[in-house]
């Protein structure tokens, strides 16, 4: 996955939550989340941190999901961040 791939699949997460498709918008964020806390991801430092900024905040959203299950599985995720 290049820069410019994460971020796209960051607006693809952002509107998918915002029709509702929960899952499938946890589902993008999630591989995000993994993808930028990967340091062999090939981002330069600066993009690195730009990608979790925008995750964390994609993580953020779902503070406001109906879904459970979905708000647990998916905040979760922001634990991956601590040392970050």
């Amino acid at each position: 996955m290049t820069y410019q791939d994460a971020l796209d699949y960051l607006r693809i997460a952002e509107n998918a939550y915002n029709v509702q498709a929960y899952s499938e918008s946890a589902e993008i964020v999630e591989k995000l989340a993994y993808f930028a806390v990967d340091i062999e991801n090939g981002l330069s430092s600066q993009q690195r941190v730009e990608i979790i900024e925008a995750v964390k905040r994609a993580i953020g959203r779902f503070t406001f999901c109906p879904d459970e299950y979905i708000w647990e599985k998916t905040c979760g995720l922001i634990d991956l961040f601590d040392n970050k």
